[in-house]
């Protein structure tokens, strides 16, 4: 059956029912059509457990800004196979990813998500994510449509955007990844867009659905919709997730009452109808096929995943050509920083991911690859501040089974309804709790678990949740904490707030934790335990003086966890100073000193001269420490570009200081363009330039031509030549500068893989669009006439050829 068909077969009730979820992570089923529930579920840094369950695992994949580093489609499109090769094993219908906001600020809680503060990378790269993993059968749902870049209060500001800007900028990796690559889905934002809900914004739907002629499924993102009329009339086709609250059976009722046309129900469904014949989920045939060409068996995706960190990885800086190091030649190796041991391979969403088996860490894959000719120390170089999850400490059940012990009570008190044994200690559960029931029911949660302490001295030991929370040790009570008002119980479990107290415990000598967290009710339900042991003296001194007697030094250091959260953003950009401290410490006493930076978003880096190496590493998923250790030895590239700017200082931005007004509006036409962009207008510098990266080898451009195209697009050609030692890869960077314009904007970019000593000829198309501008005034895109420039280099600062086309 056909959507059409299985649409006109299908009665107003019915077709009703449709447009909301049947769950947290599913749509509901139309069994007289052979509509099969499809199920949903988020994604950007890989398939999270519809419960939130550590117990369940998937791959963690390199972060969005890692997979824009690589500057490369096939990259991107190799990891969307290996996610989509997943879904299909595990029966997903649909994945919540790409993120396409755009890392303008450089600040926001969830910049890890994203690919690039450039629209035209982060739109390429998306592209090539949407169609590698559609190509599998399971559809990709970019996100968030649109402008939510920022994370404080986002589910009530609005983002003033001029409709040049939001055309050029923000809406411009939606449309390579809708209207070009054809993704099946998006997801709209929860911000306001000039005042009016996304999810409700009849204007900003029509673009994509109308002037764009898309034919996909538009979702709400979770408890996104604060009505039925507004979504239902402006395009809105799903809301999630179910079981309905504004859809559903009241999209229904407000077709019956004339409120809403009846066509507009029809198109909802007709989509999701759609949507279900895409994916295999509609009529009597089998589901997807379960290896489609290009399908990544389990087995393989680990190693793909490995390569994909090490290519993302960009050389900021190698003086000396320290790096890569030889893994033979011998001698003191230390490593050092807290992220050595203790890396931070994803940010902290509700999308966090538990791999599967023993993640190496940096410190474990180097002694690996290095042990067998270097002395390799370690020292951690800085104390821990912040409380870490209770489940990573020596902890019993009360029975003595390794783990904590987790129980549902009903309101009131009285026997459990569920008790468990958990390895984790942050629990968080979307419109049901399995084995218990609705989130919305009142209810206890209670975590008891025997910790035996490692040290003795004073233990920090907190709690916070979707309910009135209160920590007991030993009986006696240590720290409680409100529960939230109810406008915010998701941001403060977004945020995972917790409220800490001291306790001083003997090391062996076991006390039983016992936390209660009572709730009301809510969307979500939610709990985090943590705890702070006591932290040794002298750890920095004990990493100086390994470092002063060590042949070369490979310093980790950059974000924890809690560093890049949901629903919080940051306050500046540079590292904590305990570890600026060590990094210009050892520095000061090694001179060869690499720094690798964990984290997924431009860091502050005002001591980047002070040592001899450093490589951005992101947050780079599963294969971090493989990929750490490939890389040191030289036996993979680091072949990233910077997808986004590092400025001298914060205050170097356009955005920097702008915040909500008493509206709750942010303006974004006062500070555009950002990043690179915004720099450039200023006449600033960058400290590392959007585009920049060093590689394994050097690189000379040379001849340079640009081509008309019939479309009204170009064609730009350069000779690259590699004149290092080694075999590498290169990106070209074409920038495009429009009549009367102040600044540069990237047209289109190119990789390609040279051996030492030899010339290759890199092509780059350009589109029309790259010359185009919108035209408010005239409500549509137009071709400014003139002399367009077109600069063509190794990043948005170093572009050695200046050609031109006339239009």
């Amino acid at each position: 059956m056909s959507p059409d068909e299985a649409l006109q077969a299908l009665g107003p009730q019915r077709r009703a029912e449709l447009t909301a979820g049947a769950s947290g992570w599913s749509t509901v089923a139309a069994p007289e059509v052979g509509l099969r529930a499809m199920i949903m579920g988020d994604g950007p840094l890989g398939l999270v457990s519809h419960t939130f369950d550590e117990r369940e695992t998937a791959l963690l994949l390199p972060c969005g800004t890692a997979l824009g580093a690589t500057w490369d489609p096939e990259r991107v499109r190799t990891v969307a196979r290996a996610q989509a090769s997943e879904a299909l094993r595990r029966g997903y219908a649909a994945v919540y990813s790409p993120n396409l906001n755009l890392a303008r600020t450089g600040l926001s809680g969830r910049t890890f998500e994203m690919y690039s503060e450039d629209p035209e990378l982060a739109g390429v790269l998306g592209a090539a994510f949407v169609s590698a993993m559609q190509s599998q059968g399971v559809a990709s749902c970019p996100k968030h449509l649109v402008a939510n870049d920022t994370e404080t209060e986002r589910q009530r500001m609005s983002a003033q955007v001029d409709e040049r800007s939001l055309r050029e900028v923000y809406l411009r990796p939606f449309e390579l990844a809708l209207r070009d690559a054809g993704a099946w889905a998006v997801m709209a934002a929860y911000n306001r867009l000039n005042g009016v809900p996304c999810t409700a914004h009849a204007e900003l739907i029509a673009v994509v659905k109308d002037e764009w002629g898309w034919d996909g499924l538009v979702v709400s993102d979770y408890f996104a919709l604060g009505d039925t009329l507004g979504p239902a009339t402006a395009g809105l086709d799903l809301e999630m997730p179910g079981p309905a609250i504004h859809l559903g059976a009241r999209f229904g009722a407000a077709v019956a009452d004339g409120d809403v046309l009846a066509d507009r129900l029809d198109d909802a469904v007709l989509r999701q109808l759609r949507l279900a014949s895409r994916v295999g989920a509609l009529g009597d045939g089998p589901s997807a096929d379960p290896t489609p060409p290009g399908y990544v068996p389990a087995e393989q995706a680990p190693e793909l995943l490995v390569e994909a960190a090490a290519a993302s990885f960009v050389v900021l800086r190698n003086e000396g050509d320290l790096l890569p190091l030889s893994a033979s030649a011998g001698g003191r190796l230390a490593v050092v920083g807290p992220n050595a041991s203790r890396p931070t391979y994803q940010g902290a969403t509700f999308g966090r991911v538990r791999p599967a088996g023993v993640v190496a860490t940096p410190l474990d894959a180097v002694r690996d690859r290095f042990g067998g000719s270097w002395d390799v120390v370690h020292e951690v170089g800085v104390a821990r501040t912040r409380l870490e999850p209770l489940g990573g400490f020596a902890t019993t059940t009360p029975d003595g089974e390794p783990g904590v012990l987790l129980e549902h009570l009903p309101a009131g008190g009285g026997e459990a309804v569920l008790g468990e044994v958990r390895a984790d200690t942050a629990f968080i559960w979307f419109g049901a709790v399995p084995g218990v029931g609705p989130t919305t029911a009142p209810g206890v949660l209670r975590l008891t678990a025997v910790l035996t302490p490692t040290a003795t001295g004073v233990h920090r030991i907190g709690a916070g949740g979707s309910g009135e929370t209160v920590v007991r040790v030993d009986g006696e009570v240590v720290a409680t904490r409100p529960a939230p008002a109810p406008g915010d119980v998701m941001g403060q479990v977004a945020r995972a707030e917790t409220t800490d107290g001291e306790v001083e415990l003997t090391a062996g000598r076991p006390v039983t934790v016992e936390v209660e967290m009572t709730s009301a009710g809510a969307r979500v339900q939610a709990l985090t335990v943590g705890c702070l042991a006591p932290q040794p003296d002298g750890v920095l001194e004990r990493a100086v003086q390994a470092a002063a007697s060590a042949d070369a030094v490979v310093l980790v250091v950059g974000d924890v966890l809690e560093t890049s959260r949901e629903s919080r953003d940051l306050p500046a950009s540079g590292l904590p100073p305990e570890q600026v401290e060590l990094v210009r410490r050892v520095a000061a006493e090694n001179p060869r000193t690499v720094v690798l930076l964990n984290a997924g978003r431009p860091v502050h880096t005002p001591w980047a001269d002070d040592v001899a190496a450093l490589v951005q590493t992101w947050l780079p998923g599963q294969g971090f420490g493989d990929a750490v250790a490939a890389v040191l030895a030289g036996d993979a590239e680091p072949s990233g570009r910077m997808p986004v700017t590092v400025p001298v200082a914060d205050e170097d931005r356009s955005t920097w200081g702008v915040a909500l007004d008493e509206d709750l509006a942010l303006d974004y036409t006062g500070t555009e363009p950002t990043g690179y962009r915004g720099l450039q207008r200023q006449g600033r510098a960058a400290r590392f330039a959007f585009g920049s990266g060093l590689g394994w080898t050097t690189w000379v451009h040379g001849d340079a031509r640009v081509e008309d195209l019939p479309d009204g697009g170009a064609q730009v050609t350069v000779t690259v030549r590699n004149t290092g030692q080694r075999r590498g890869r290169e990106v070209v960077q074409v920038y495009v500068r429009a009549p009367g314009e102040a600044d540069t904007r990237l047209a289109g970019f190119a990789g390609v893989r040279v051996e030492p000593g030899a010339t290759a000829e890199v092509t780059v198309p350009l589109g029309d669009r790259a010359f185009a501008r919108w035209s408010a005034d005239e409500g549509g895109w137009r071709t400014p006439p003139g002399r367009h420039e077109v600069l063509v280099g190794r990043s948005s600062v170093h572009l050695t050829a200046e050609l031109a086309v006339h239009r």
